[in-house]
């Protein structure tokens, strides 16, 4: 785990009443789809924050480019910042020609079980950017929920290779981060609860917004800096999946998760993808992301991802002697393999654990998901004149 969350001192929450949140205004993501007047280059700025100058890779609109701070199978993570607020960001680069090549070489593959999930994208040439289009989409349906880590603007360029999107920038990165059989330091029960509660407002928001998320993990759960002790932000909509009202509980289509997360459900070799019920896939993530938290691995482990799936489908959940009754309770009730017995959100916002012992109540439901009536000049407002002038970052390409 990232030595900078264990500078984070131990929560000291109150326990007499429960802090309310306002409403928060509608989120609107800025769209520019030119890119011109691209060069390579470097120099360097000054820090608006102090500490001297920093070297700048490159610009793209008003975004400074500091730094890499993360990397990914279609490209990587850069540390950005805003000429116009002085904000620094984080800025995803995604490879189209990457992403294409992923493209054509899945879809050369036998299909096994169901589609690519609803909401994958268009037909045609542009199949490959569907995850990254069902991810957009997503995003432009929440609010600035202070749990989902925001998406702040898209630059897509179709005569360009490189797809740019600026998230909200959370400084320490994920809350854990995991390697198969290799444990990491376990966080204390009261940092775990101040995590794990920030973590189940944000899926309570997203089921309220009919979002399945489908890859909750560690790795997905950010800490941003705030007062007291910072706050856990849920990203990464990549592989989520979107469903109109009228279902009780969404059904999803197919297996698509990580590995280590995936509920016994989606492990079977004859499992009916149709019967994949959302919400309870999601409570199963949740508490295997609890239990890493508190165990500092994962429930089970295996190189091969079939013998995975049969650990997690048939075998016997460990949980550490250590922990009080009530944690352990609670593992038990999200990790059921059968997923009509597992415990659900709700039951999981008011567990004893969750809110020791009844002094510490979450933030009722009414409160965290306020449905955001959007006004006319909202509407006249959503989109603002895009950025004219780009330079690019040496050796993006690559």
């Amino acid at each position: 785990m990232d030595s900078n969350i264990n500078k984070l001192a131990e929560p000291k929450r109150s326990t007499k009443t429960t802090e309310r949140r306002r409403p928060a205004p509608v989120h609107r993501i800025i769209e520019t789809s030119t890119i011109y007047a691209m060069h390579e280059g470097s120099h360097t700025l000054v820090n608006p924050l102090g500490g001297g100058a920093e070297e700048c890779q490159g610009k793209v609109n008003q975004y400074q480019i500091i730094k890499d701070i993360g990397s990914g199978a279609y490209g990587r993570v850069v540390l950005c910042r805003n000429e116009q607020d002085s904000r620094y960001y984080a800025c995803k680069i995604i490879s189209k020609s990457r992403l294409r090549k992923k493209f054509r070489w899945s879809q050369s593959l036998p299909v096994r079980g169901g589609s690519a999930g609803s909401g994958s994208g268009s037909s045609g040439i542009n199949d490959h950017l569907g995850s990254i289009k069902r991810e957009v989409a997503i995003l432009k349906k929440l609010s600035k929920h202070p749990n989902i880590n925001a998406l702040v603007e898209v630059l897509d360029d179709g005569k360009e290779d490189n797809l740019y999107m600026i998230f909200e920038l959370c400084e320490y990165g994920p809350i854990m981060k995991l390697q198969m059989r290799q444990s990491v330091n376990p966080l204390s029960e009261e940092l775990a609860r101040t995590y794990f509660r920030d973590v189940v407002l944000g899926i309570e928001y997203l089921h309220y917004k009919r979002i399945i998320h489908r890859d909750i993990k560690p790795e997905n759960l950010l800490l941003k800096a705030a007062a007291p002790f910072g706050i856990v932000q849920i990203a990464d909509f990549g592989i989520s999946n979107m469903f109109e009202d009228g279902e009780e509980e969404p059904i999803v289509d197919d297996k698509n998760s990580s590995p280590l997360f995936t509920p016994p459900e989606a492990c079977e070799s004859k499992s009916d993808t149709r019967q994949l019920r959302g919400y309870a896939m999601d409570i199963w993530a949740l508490g295997v992301s609890l239990y890493c938290l508190t165990h500092g691995r994962a429930p089970w482990e295996d190189e091969s991802v079939v013998l995975l799936y049969e650990k997690i489908a048939s075998g016997a959940l460990d949980i550490c002697d250590d922990l009080s009754p009530n944690l352990k309770d609670l593992l038990t009730r999200m990790l059921r393999k059968n997923p009509d017995e597992r415990i659900s959100l709700q039951d999981v916002k008011q567990h004893p654990w969750t809110t020791k012992d009844g002094t510490d109540p979450m933030l009722p439901t009414e409160e965290n998901c306020v449905f955001e009536e959007v006004t006319e000049e909202e509407v006249e407002n959503a989109f603002q004149p895009a950025m004219m002038f780009v330079t690019k970052v040496r050796g993006w390409s690559r």
